[in-house]
């Protein structure tokens, strides 16, 4: 009962934050989302190059956070403030510090393991130091950098309307696929992708997507969700589909190194990385349909 509890006012807290953030304004927006995609990249690399700052993975890790940094505060302000998309160049400059730490790797074609505060763990060896620190800012900070795309309208003006329905989507996603999951799916057991998520069944998949679609249709109601119907159901089926193909990929990674939850930040729920699992594949697909693709 004592976990549940913890469970629910942490999960209560981040939700929150993370819609105050997107609701008071650009400033907001861009410090807490600032801080969740640096431990979102940290946590990565925690799970990929081993835990803290120490030994011959401390050079790759700084630099490819001070690489993340600087790839989301700059896409901010080109969106916020019109600043000239030539400083997106200044990122370059830690990924050549990517490049060089990797020099100093001593051991090549050796995996093996090291403590780390007192626990044993996978030691990558140094043809993986630069390919997973790339990766981290591919697969956790680019996205979170695409997300500032969406939060002021075709005068500049800002408007967290958008960004706030998808996360909205994204929520009705997981209790859809919850609510039929546990009830049709572990009943029928049509699963979904056994070998990476057991418990994740096609009755679940379908139930987040109907909920998925549900709500986006409510939300365009609302006023929140200014699109076409056609457009409005589209974003709907986008943010479900890749939201689950998200949680997919990362439960797979997690699953090959071994690890359970991402971090332990949030009491009950993980780290960072698994609050945005889903987000990270289905907002950057759902941001491409938006500006190229809905009326």
């Amino acid at each position: 009962m004592k976990n549940f509890i913890i469970r629910t006012l942490s999960g209560l807290a981040f939700t929150v934050l993370v819609i105050g953030s997107i609701l008071y304004g650009p400033v907001a927006f861009a410090v807490v989302f600032g801080i969740i995609m640096t431990l979102a990249v940290y946590e990565f690399l925690n799970i990929t190059l081993g835990r803290g700052f120490s030994g011959e993975n401390l050079p790759a890790k700084a630099f490819t956070i001070v690489a993340a940094i600087s790839l989301f505060v700059n896409v901010f302000l080109i969106s916020a403030y019109g600043l000239d998309s030539l400083y997106l160049l200044f990122t370059m400059l830690p990924i050549v510090g990517i490049f060089i730490s990797n020099m100093y790797v001593k051991e090549y074609n050796v995996h093996g393991t090291q403590m780390v505060d007192g626990v044993q763990q996978r030691r990558p060896n140094g043809y993986e130091m630069f390919p997973f620190s790339i990766a981290a800012l591919v697969y956790v900070a680019l996205p979170f950098s695409l997300f500032s795309l969406v939060l002021f309208d075709k005068t500049g003006v800002y408007n967290g309307n958008l960004l706030l329905s998808m996360m909205v989507l994204l929520w009705c996603t997981d209790v859809g696929a919850y609510l039929l999951g546990s009830t049709l799916g572990q009943m029928n057991n049509h699963r979904l992708f056994l070998s990476i998520s057991p418990k994740k069944s096609w009755e679940g998949f379908f139930g987040g997507l109907i909920l998925a679609v549900a709500g986006a249709i409510a939300l365009r109601y609302t006023g929140l969700l200014e699109l076409s119907m056609v457009d409005t159901v589209i974003l709907g089926v986008i943010i479900c589909v890749f939201g689950v193909l998200g949680d997919l990929v990362e439960s797979q990674l997690k699953r090959n190194f071994g690890v359970k939850d991402s971090g332990s930040i949030m009491p009950g729920h993980g780290g960072m990385l698994d609050r945005f699992d889903g987000a990270l594949l289905a907002f950057p697909v759902a941001i491409v349909y938006l500006i190229f693709f809905a009326a």
